[in-house]
């Protein structure tokens, strides 16, 4: 049995944080928590803790999504320089948070295997079965 390297209510409360969008890096520099390594050694070593973790990093991905929401709808500046440079500053932003997100959710927002979107493979299976081969 793997050893628990972070107690039960600090875990919890780095995951509610983390679902919330906080860095696991900012949560974690809270010196009444344990270190970012030391809450990454524990997911590697723990499969409640990866799952939970894993849990959160998706609802975190949700926020993500939300704010490029609000990010590409906010007014911009009435200097036609200005507005450029801010369009141009929030392309940049909008397309990390937008990579961010499929990173973090790539089983989507449940963290399930079968909501699990196939971009690009472009193959399609078609399975029977309990039917037997009457090729002969």
């Amino acid at each position: 049995m793997a050893k628990v390297r972070v107690n039960r209510k600090d875990f919890r409360e780095i995951c509610e944080r983390l679902a919330e969008g906080e860095s696991l890096t900012k949560i974690c520099g809270d010196k009444k928590l344990p270190s970012w390594r030391t809450v990454l050694r524990h997911v590697q070593d723990t499969d409640h803790a990866y799952e939970q973790y894993r849990n959160a990093r998706a609802l975190q991905a949700e926020i993500m999504r939300d704010e490029i929401i609000d990010l590409v709808s906010a007014e911009l500046p009435n200097d036609p320089k200005l507005a450029q440079a801010e369009v141009g500053r929030r392309r940049l932003e909008a397309d990390y948070k937008d990579k961010m997100v499929r990173q973090l959710q790539p089983r989507g927002v449940r963290n399930r295997e079968e909501d699990k979107v196939d971009e690009g493979s472009g193959e399609m299976v078609i399975r029977w079965q309990g039917v037997g081969s009457s090729l002969g």
